[in-house]
């Protein structure tokens, strides 16, 4: 009697075949896989430092004694962006306080979150909650504060402050200070109102001699960070104004008169 042929039940070969066909279309699937993007998310706190999320409309900045100044320019606000950032990932972190002696005040106002406070100094700089030392990004830090007096000494803040009688305005005269009376304080207002600040003093041959009259203003800051002065020397038809003279950072300004002064 012939042997029956056994073999796989339908069953069982359905099972095979799909079996086979999951791992050829696998290997065929990783063989000539196409790539795609990979996207990461990075938690709000990794990014901390980045804090121009929103969009900066106006930053007002406060030197002491002088008075405040307001930036709302697009292009200047986005050069200010840069700097800070560079600044904030440059330095290193500062664990004790900004210590100062010249220390600037100001903060960033947004279109869709609160203003962020900032403090630009000498030896550290700060913005919101990070603050870096200045050792690594000392130029930077002075890069911000040449910016910023550029925009700060013009004739009417230098005016302003001389007409101010909160501060102290004196004339230096052989190394004696005497105050200043109404009428010469008055003149020199005057005259301080009506200059015309210069970028470029250096074509001005009598800035070796010594100068016909200079200046002492002492500023009252209200903030109480130390005192600070305005040193302005008489050159002719020009002045030649410092800020903080005993401030290693020396901001200067140069103004011509007018030809009425």
């Amino acid at each position: 009697m012939q042997e029956e042929k056994k073999g796989l039940s339908w069953l069982r070969l359905i099972l095979v075949q799909i079996v086979i066909g999951c791992t050829l279309i696998g290997i065929f699937a990783y063989v000539f896989r196409i790539g795609v993007d990979e996207v990461r998310i990075v938690p709000k706190e990794a990014n901390s430092r980045d804090m121009f999320d929103g969009v900066p409309m106006r930053m007002n900045v406060t030197y002491p004694g002088v008075g405040t100044i307001s930036i709302d320019d697009p292009k200047e606000l986005i050069a200010w962006k840069a700097s800070f950032t560079r600044i904030l990932n440059g330095g290193k972190p500062q664990t004790r306080a900004n210590a100062s002696r010249l220390l600037l005040t100001g903060s960033i106002a947004y279109l869709d979150q609160e203003d962020i406070p900032f403090q630009i100094g000498t030896s550290g700089f700060r913005f919101g909650t990070d603050s870096v030392n200045s050792l690594e990004i000392s130029a930077e830090i002075r890069k911000l504060q040449n910016m910023l007096i550029d925009k700060t000494l013009t004739a009417d803040t230098v005016s302003g402050v001389i007409a101010n009688r909160s501060h102290h305005v004196f004339r230096l005269q052989d190394g004696l200070l005497t105050a200043l009376s109404e009428a010469d304080r008055s003149a020199l207002t005057l005259q301080m109102r009506s200059a015309v600040r210069l970028i470029d003093f250096s074509h001005f041959d009598f800035m070796a001699e010594q100068p016909s009259s200079h200046y002492v203003v002492q500023l009252t800051d209200e903030a109480g960070n130390g005192k600070h002065w305005l040193h302005l020397d008489r050159y002719d038809n020009a002045y030649f104004i410092v800020f903080d003279l005993l401030d290693e950072t020396n901001h200067k300004a140069y103004f011509k008169l007018s030809d009425a002064s």
